[in-house]
């Protein structure tokens, strides 16, 4: 750790029971893609390969693939060194590592992926991140210590009262953003979190002891440091739309997802689909869902860059729309018990978080840059 501050210059997803929020998150990246497919033979970009890398010691190493991954004990998806999210600040793509911190990627001479890592186990082992928010020359990283699937105590932690953390490149530093409602109530946790914009965050906030639990929800505003109560139902429209059809769904996106839907099966009636849009344009996820209340859900991530999209289905599948067209593509094979977990386009190619998964446990867990075929 390099000289952390207290303050640092001025998803995710919809939970029908916030008892049970933390773990559903969980739940949804597990329901996301499914590790049994066939593809990965078609020619790519000029200068990519499909390349392989297994999270080693926080560190992404190249690997033949999954099935020659080195094995690792299985872990809490909530500690376990995994890719918790990504996003572009400019045109760096950072990595959220599980119990790490920050790694971003970049390219060699030859166009093969290079990366260079941010550490600081001070700040995350034992932690959960689950966003990354680009703001301001920075990336706001919200992060919470899940008391029920962890491997450590609180008093084993190093630093306590903290949820949302700023990485400054230009330093390469961490600096703490706590907010007024944190600084007054160390003990509670910001379990949920639903940013507006880059500077406009609604928490969830959870105190729990021997006799009780609570939530209150806040609206935090990292520009001014300015903080108000919000209640439960603010928070969850925050979270986003409860439809993916209709005036609230701009009509290219309503599209692209009965398109997506069309290619899923879902499980029963009472199952959801979950659209997590990722746009290089805006700095936040936008969330579409097919119902407002659901037992389950199955989550398809989503990208988006200047009106092309791209879903990761389930199946292992890529479902693309460019310039009007659109096109199914098979990812590489993975191992039994493996899933695609998320996706961004990295200029000609795709990057997609793998994990080995057992119910709340991950075992393997690393990337895949899959070029683009042509």
């Amino acid at each position: 750790m390099h000289g952390l501050r207290k303050d640092g210059p001025g998803n995710r997803g919809f939970r029908p029971g916030v008892l049970t929020g933390a773990l559903l998150a969980g739940l949804l990246v597990a329901l996301a893609a499914c590790s049994q497919t066939s593809g990965g033979t078609a020619a790519g970009a000029v200068g990519l390969k499909i390349t392989w890398f297994q999270l080693q010691s926080g560190i992404f190493a190249p690997v033949a693939d999954p099935h020659a991954a080195v094995s690792v004990a299985n872990r809490p998806w909530t500690v376990q060194a995994r890719v918790a999210d990504m996003a572009f600040l400019d045109d760096t793509l950072y990595c959220a590592v599980n119990g790490s911190g920050l790694a971003s990627m970049g390219k060699d001479a030859a166009g093969a992926p290079v990366f260079s890592y941010h550490p600081d186990s001070l700040i995350f082992a034992h932690r959960t991140v689950t966003t990354l928010v680009p703001r301001q020359g920075a990336l706001a990283i919200h992060l919470y210590y899940n008391a029920l699937l962890n491997d450590a105590s609180l008093q084993d932690l190093a630093i306590s009262g903290i949820s949302l953390v700023s990485y400054l490149p230009a330093q390469s530093d961490y600096a703490f953003l706590i907010s007024p409602f944190q600084r007054k109530n160390p003990d509670w946790e910001a379990v949920g979190f639903a940013p507006e914009s880059e500077n406009s965050f609604d928490f969830e906030w959870k105190y729990t002891d021997a006799s009780e639990t609570r939530f209150a929800y806040t609206r935090y505003h990292a520009d001014t440091r300015a903080e108000e109560a919000v209640d439960r139902e603010t928070y969850l429209a925050a979270l986003g739309v409860p439809s993916i059809t209709g005036p609230d769904v701009p009509t290219t996106l309503a599209a692209f997802f009965a398109s997506c839907r069309a290619g899923i099966s879902l499980p029963s009636s009472d199952t959801a689909l979950q659209f997590s849009l990722r746009s290089r344009e805006s700095p936040v996820r936008r969330n579409y869902r097919s119902q407002k209340e659901s037992d389950s859900a199955v989550a398809v991530p989503v990208f988006q860059e200047q009106g092309s999209l791209f879903a990761l289905l389930p199946a292992g599948k890529v479902l693309s729309a460019v310039s009007g067209g659109s096109r199914t593509i098979a990812l590489p094979r993975l191992p039994q018990g493996f899933r695609y977990t998320d996706l961004v386009k990295w200029g000609d190619a795709l990057v997609l978080p793998w994990e080995e998964t057992s119910f709340t446990d991950v075992g393997r867990a690393g990337i895949l840059v899959f070029p683009l075929p042509r």
